[in-house]
């Protein structure tokens, strides 16, 4: 067996030492380079969630459903303003429309109760108003939601798979009505599933002035 001398013998443990330094550098190394790999998959998932999200949103005709509620909004509003000039009563004031727990018709304002039931009982039998005011209530819930969900998506590009759900496949199926629908009867489920002391579903109210 070769020989060795003690400055060789007073070298290794500094060998042994340096290649264990090596081997820790080279380990602590490895996830470093799984990272960006790490990192370039969920930038994926990322853009192909916004991709998903976009071309749903594309599928609504958001504008023309703001257009087509609108109308009946100004309609209903404007209404109002003559049913109070009519009265004698000041065409500014301003007043809340909603339904009661029975479905009737139900106005709030700064007046004398007597003058707000001649109102309402005015407007109860006109069959325009009735018809206008079911589709606002109906459907202005609905287009909120839908408006938060496209400015949401546009301004941080992030998906929402619960609004996709109320989305058909199909675009005939796309209608405001349709998307209401849907919109109601998952606000509904999700009311009978939560839990007793939860706040109830707020009713609709159309406030003017």
């Amino acid at each position: 067996m070769p020989q060795i001398t003690a400055e060789q013998a007073l070298q290794v443990p500094q060998q042994l030492k340096r290649q264990g330094a090596q081997t820790g550098h080279q380990q602590e190394s490895a996830p470093s380079q799984a990272t960006p790999n790490k990192k370039s998959l969920g930038d994926d998932a990322v853009t192909l969630n916004a991709q998903e999200n976009t071309n749903t949103l594309k599928k609504l005709p958001v504008e023309d459903f703001k257009q087509s509620l609108g109308s009946d909004n100004s309609y209903l509003k404007e209404t109002l303003k003559v049913k109070l000039a009519e009265f004698n009563l000041n065409s500014n004031t301003p007043l809340s429309i909603s339904k009661d727990t029975f479905g009737k018709l139900e106005i709030k304002g700064p007046l004398l109760q007597g003058d707000l039931d001649r109102i309402t009982k005015d407007l109860e039998q006109s069959p325009a108003f009735m018809n206008a005011f079911g589709r606002v209530s109906q459907h202005q819930p609905t287009l909120d939601y839908v408006d938060n969900v496209v400015k949401i998506s546009q301004a941080y590009g992030v998906g929402n798979t619960l609004f996709n759900s109320l989305v058909s496949e199909d675009s005939q199926f796309n209608g405001l009505t349709d998307i209401a629908h849907r919109y109601q009867t998952m606000r509904t489920t999700s009311q009978q599933e939560a839990p007793q002391n939860a706040e109830p579903i707020e009713r609709f109210q159309l406030v003017i002035n």
